[in-house]
């Protein structure tokens, strides 16, 4: 069974993308139901955000492949099971190669990392 910071780490992230795909100078449109959040662009392009509780991880689906998500408690940030990189970057480059747009967040901590 997931521990309760996993699920109050991924609401808060859910929570946080959501607000900073909706703030993009693009017509996003943005549907989230049962743990998944889907945001297809204005150029066609669809990201997959998705909670995978079992494993206590964060996923991520582009056009650039499916990447997974842990929580590190010691970095406060969630990192790709693979490559380490933080979700925050990653997402950022995978924004912007994908559809040319550029995310920021006042303060990227509220994304974790």
């Amino acid at each position: 069974m997931p521990s309760s910071d996993y699920y109050e780490q991924i609401e808060e992230t859910f929570e946080a993308v959501e607000v900073a795909l909706e703030s993009l100078p693009d017509d996003v449109d943005i549907r989230g139901a049962e743990g998944v959040i889907n945001a297809t662009f204005s150029n066609g392009v669809v990201f997959v955000f998705s909670r995978q509780p079992p494993a206590e991880q964060l996923w991520l689906a582009t056009p650039g492949g499916g990447f997974h998500y842990a929580w590190h408690e010691d970095t406060r940030t969630w990192r790709d099971t693979k490559s380490g990189e933080s979700f925050h970057d990653f997402l950022v480059k995978e924004l912007a190669t994908h559809t040319g747009l550029a995310l920021a967040w006042d303060n990227h901590e509220d994304i974790h990392g």
